[in-house]
């Protein structure tokens, strides 16, 4: 069973009045902040309900940029943070190199479109920690992180190894750092980097923005107009109301961020406390609401019979060659009571 399946059997099941604790779905619990639903309310009682120019509107490219120290030139607003990478993903030239686990939308949008792609695999023993001295003629390198699904991020040192990799061999670094602001620890970005990069930002995770579908890139002015071109061939332009409603995000960035990061270490920390209680082996998250703890046998069999008992989680498989892992979301609070069910339905296995 794909995992796309998968969650479509557990949304089956919750509309069929099944009572779940859902550990599988990517967004967060908590509510949008006031001042977004208020300049929301406002911008549509303004009617700032039509389209837009196709790479956003100028207030928001600017807070964006100024948010990041780049240029205005250099981003570009997008209906969601999925659409740049499908763009991007989609228009590859030469090989990609993808770093595993990853978020299993990257080697179906390569594979969709008959790309070239290699993987680095991490492992568990390795704390998910990469190497990339495996690199070899990869015209692009893909990278996520704090990463989904493991919660792990790199230091300065491995960014400055990509960007050397990317001016020595003329090729592109694709960072999707969408979970930057729901960190534990300090993180880098690829944009203090003088290298070709394309980094993708979101407003879902960290402002709970998941329904507005907004996002961004940054990247060359090149690399921008081909992802604003695929953007017009398509979407047309972002929300326009979802845009001013972003413009109230960035001035509360800095609260919402320490805020969402502290809710979720906590949350973090309960969550490694009671999965160790019950023999689950996990490498802790540096950021993100997300565990991959380890089990002994094929998670996709656990996955399913897991939700015989009303927990849902994904298995590790869609997230590359992991198939002793799942992932768990942590967004809610009944994750005692999912543990307990996790572990009766391990010993059953």
């Amino acid at each position: 069973m794909s995992v796309y399946e998968l969650i479509d059997k557990i949304s089956k099941l919750q509309s069929e009045g099944k009572d779940l604790i859902r550990l599988d779905i990517g967004q967060p619990d908590l509510p949008v902040p006031d001042a977004v639903k208020e300049a929301t309310k406002k911008a549509i009682d303004e009617d700032k309900t039509r389209y837009t120019h196709s790479k956003g509107i100028p207030e928001l490219r600017e807070a964006v940029a100024a948010l990041h120290g780049v240029d205005e030139k250099n981003v570009i607003i997008t209906a969601g943070g999925k659409f740049p990478i499908y763009s991007v993903l989609q228009q590859a030239v030469g090989k990609t190199t993808i770093v595993r686990p990853c978020w299993g939308a990257y080697p179906l949008i390569l594979n969709r479109f008959n790309k070239e792609f290699d993987v680095i695999d991490t492992r568990f023993e390795d704390s998910f920690a990469p190497s990339f001295e495996s690199l070899d003629n990869a015209s692009m390198v893909a990278i996520n992180y704090p990463n989904n699904p493991t919660g792990v991020t790199i230091g300065k040192d491995q960014f400055k190894e990509l960007s050397d990799y990317s001016n020595d061999n003329n090729a592109t670094i694709l960072s999707d750092e969408v979970y930057t602001k729901m960190a534990f620890t300090e993180t880098t970005s690829i944009t203090e980097y003088d290298c070709d990069y394309i980094c993708i930002g979101s407003f879902s995770k960290t402002f709970s923005m998941t329904g507005y579908r907004l996002g961004y890139a940054i990247a060359s002015e090149e690399n921008i107009k081909s992802i604003q071109e695929m953007q017009q061939l398509s979407t047309t332009s972002p929300a326009d109301f979802a845009q001013h409603a972003a413009l109230a995000a960035l001035d509360i960035i800095d609260d919402v961020s320490r805020e969402i990061s502290d809710f979720y270490k906590k949350r973090r920390d309960e969550a490694l406390a009671l999965l160790d209680d019950a023999g689950f082996e996990v490498v802790p998250s540096d950021g993100t609401f997300y565990l991959f703890p380890r089990i002994d046998g094929d998670s996709n069999t656990f996955a399913m019979k897991l939700l015989e008992g009303g927990v849902s989680v994904l298995p590790g498989s869609p997230f590359g060659p992991y198939d002793s892992h799942f992932r768990i979301s942590l967004v809610t609070d009944q994750m005692e009571k999912a543990v307990r069910i996790m572990k009766e339905t391990r010993d059953t296995l």
